[in-house]
């Protein structure tokens, strides 16, 4: 190959960093790497070679019909974030499909600087994030499919979305048969029977009283065996429109599993398989914790490809691509302004039983807190602000739980970003107190979200009750919530929080809670349209879920659709209440808290 065109390809790649922005030149693969995406590597540089090779012969024999260079190096790929709901039903997720996004960072980061290491890349061609399954995301998604033919589709749902995943992965194999179909996402991290046996047997090793802290993760045969149907994988009709399922760290798996896909003509099922058999010795040398799953037809059964289990630094992890998305994501509470997602701390101290946190980090046996260095964040936060984002909200379950990181956090904010973008976050009432509260707003936070659950709630289902008991003991859970909302409207942050039912208390307990959140918000300490309503609901990945397990009671089979109270942002046939009880919570949270209740909430039932 010439000289000439090695000049070429280095200045095919100078033109496309060129035309990145500002906060996504001066990194390589993550932030502060210390490389430059200017640099053509070797690999890329003999890729590009033999492109341009190929090219030139195909134009010599097929003429003006020979396919481009561009056409010969990039194959079609599609993401979706499976809806959980239908139209006319609450708890739509306004956001940013996180997750996804979280596991496609580090192939969108090679592909987007042309590093992807194959010898053809993945060209994402949309990521659909619908807020709703209804007919036009149908539509959309059958549009997408006939006009695209994707190779891969890689779709992520939760638990209360995995009905409606299945239902996409069908739709995907009616239109391009041959598109191999991967799932994901927190459904699958939590039906996964691998960890499940690992965690087992990790507890089972343990010495007598450590085993008794983790007694709940010790299960019999019999109850692994009823987590096993519940595999994606368990059931014919299901093998039939999924080719593949990750559970867990996917950013290095998802580099691995496409180019798979690329090596393999035509993304041809049988030779992607064969091909990731093959790379079974890179997967388990992969950062992260987590496995690869896939049917067998040889040998009939589920084939496996775990990961090395190491922790993922997120620190070097590059920033999300939200280039594809294809709904704009605008948080009401910040006027409907554009507005991003950022994960500041994978991980939560707490271990409240109906939460996925209060189990996840065991059964991957990784570690309990991932947190993003200070700076690191603020750099994400400079790159959404040049992408024309002014509003921010991080993720975290626990966004304040570490005071020492907030404390670097918040002066960075100030000086790096005065007066340019509004956030907000989530936490619990434990973990502020007011000069935090002051801090956090002069710094721009205009919003905090707290999980109430309740005005009394039993630390057996909500652990965060404990933390206060043992650090407050002079106030309850209720005139903690009363103190924390003067605090926030004295520094002008609005709140919101979530009530959830079902979690053991008796009626006159529900309407305590329900007058506590009125009379706050007759006070003027707690905003219009800022309580959700939730009834409490089992999930694979939580404590709750590994109390079901070792029952002989029918496990929720999230396959099927959900028949849900269109007045609560959960609740459903598997919830801990249903029908007529369900009912008489949302007539008295109407009747009680008024204006308060989220609008979305406030429907003919």
């Amino acid at each position: 190959m010439t000289d000439d065109v090695v000049t070429r390809i280095r200045s095919e790649r100078r033109a496309r960093i060129d035309g990145l922005l500002r906060h996504e030149r001066d990194w390589c693969v993550y932030p502060g790497d210390g490389g430059s995406p200017l640099d053509v590597s070797e690999a890329a540089l003999q890729r590009e070679q033999d492109l341009w090779r190929t090219a030139e012969q195909l134009r010599e024999r097929l003429g003006d019909g020979a396919p481009s260079r561009e056409v010969l190096k990039y194959f079609p790929v599609l993401f979706v974030s499976a809806p959980h709901i239908e139209r006319g039903v609450t708890g739509t997720f306004p956001g940013m499909p996180t997750p996804l996004l979280y596991a496609t960072s580090l192939a969108d980061r090679l592909v987007l600087i042309d590093e992807f290491p194959a010898q053809r890349t993945p060209r994402t061609v949309a990521v659909l994030n619908p807020g709703v399954y209804d007919d036009d995301f149908v539509a959309e998604l059958r549009r997408v499919l006939r006009v695209h033919r994707p190779v891969l589709v890689g779709v992520s749902n939760l638990s209360e979305g995995h009905h409606y995943a299945l239902r996409v992965a069908a739709i995907v194999k009616e239109e391009v048969p041959s598109a191999v179909v991967l799932f994901g996402g927190q459904h699958e991290d939590g039906v996964n029977p691998l960890v499940y046996r690992s965690a087992s047997e990790r507890v089972s090793r343990m010495p007598e009283r450590q085993r008794a802290i983790y007694a709940d993760f010790e299960l019999s045969d019999a109850a692994r065996d009823r987590l096993a149907d519940l595999e994606t994988l368990a059931a014919p009709s299901e093998r039939a429109v999924v080719d593949l399922v990750f559970a867990g760290d996917a950013p290095y798996a998802m580099v691995e599993i496409l180019q798979a896909v690329a090596d393999s003509p035509d993304g041809d099922l049988a030779s992607v398989k064969a091909d990731l058999l093959r790379r079974r010795a890179n997967f388990a040398a992969l950062p992260g914790s987590g496995v690869l799953s896939f049917w067998d037809d040889s040998t009939g059964q589920v084939c496996r490809l775990p990961l090395s289990g190491s922790t993922v630094d997120a620190n070097q992890l590059p920033f999300f691509d939200t280039r594809g998305l294809a709904r704009p994501n605008r948080f009401p509470v910040f006027e409907g302004q554009l507005t991003a997602q950022i994960m500041a701390c994978l991980g939560c101290k707490y271990s409240c039983s109906f939460c996925h946190e209060s189990a996840d980090a065991f059964l991957y046996a990784s570690s309990k807190f991932r947190q993003r260095t200070a700076r690191h964040v603020i750099a994400e936060m400079q790159l959404r602000y040049e992408q024309g984002y002014r509003a921010l909200f991080f993720d975290d379950s626990t966004f304040t739980q570490n005071p020492a990181w907030l404390a670097q956090f918040l002066p960075l904010v100030t000086a790096e970003l005065p007066g340019r973008v509004e956030w907000g976050c989530q936490t619990t009432i434990n973990d502020l107190d007011e000069a935090m509260v002051g801090r956090m707003a002069d710094s721009g936070c205009t919003y905090i979200y707290f999980g109430l659950e309740s005005a009394e709630p039993t630390p057996d289902a909500v652990q965060k009750v404990l933390q206060l008991r043992r650090t407050n003991a002079r106030l309850s859970w209720s005139e903690r919530l009363r103190e924390v909302a003067g605090w926030c409207r004295a520094a002008g942050v609005r709140i919101g929080t979530s009530l959830q039912f079902g979690l053991g208390e008796s009626s006159a307990e529900r309407m305590t809670t329900l007058r506590l959140v009125a009379e706050l918000h007759r006070e003027g300490l707690m905003p219009d349209g800022c309580v959700a309503l939730n009834v409490n609901s089992p999930y694979p990945g939580t404590r709750q879920w590994l109390g079901l397990l070792g029952k002989r009671d029918p496990l929720p089979d999230y396959r099927h659709r959900l028949l849900r109270h269109g007045g609560f942002e959960t609740a459903h046939q598997f919830s801990s209440l249903t029908g007529a009880a369900v009912d008489e919570i949302y007539r008295l949270a109407v009747e009680t808290l008024g204006k308060a209740l989220h609008a979305d909430q406030v429907a003919e039932w």
